[in-house]
């Protein structure tokens, strides 16, 4: 299928901001990953839950939402909206969640690169809005929105640990 103008632009900038995520995660190798910060009486999420969530963020929108199918990762609703980081059962190790990580976003790719310009305006899998809008489209760019949000976080427990982030 020959690929559409807007699918090719959103489908190029979620990669971009996936590339930058990864960039400071590749950066994680020496921290704990499980440590919760607190800064003026509120916890932080950690550095697990963070990663965590994006999985989640991207199964539940791009996976569910946009393509009507699911990773089948059994941990993923502990790092939903809302979650407790120290309430989480499953903690799954660095590598795990960098290779869940990948694995959905490849999937999520593959969904996007096959889709039509025309199909991002059908109304998403999940009947979830944004401004009352409940198109395709507009959870994709929530995805792409989102995980810049996300990876903020990140660097400031990555600074919090005393790691380099650039």
């Amino acid at each position: 299928m020959a690929q559409n103008t807007e699918v090719r632009a959103l489908a190029d900038v979620y990669r971009s901001v996936r590339n930058l995520t990864k960039f400071f995660i590749n950066q994680l190798q020496d921290i704990d990953i499980e440590k919760q910060f607190e800064v003026d009486g509120v916890r932080l999420n950690t550095i697990a839950w963070l990663i965590g969530h994006l999985c989640w963020t991207e199964n539940t929108l791009i996976l569910k939402g946009v393509g009507n199918t699911d990773s089948g990762v059994p941990w993923l609703e502990e790092y939903g909206i809302g979650t407790n980081p120290a309430e989480i059962k499953t903690k799954p190790a660095l590598s795990e969640l960098i290779s869940t990580l990948d694995s959905i976003h490849e999937k999520a790719m593959a969904i996007l690169e096959g889709l039509s310009d025309e199909e991002l305006t059908k109304e998403n899998h999940l009947g979830f809005g944004f401004g009352g809008d409940k198109s395709k489209r507009m959870l994709i760019i929530h995805a792409i929105r989102h995980e810049p949000m996300h990876t903020g976080q990140l660097t400031w427990s990555m600074k919090l640990n005393s790691a380099e982030t650039i």
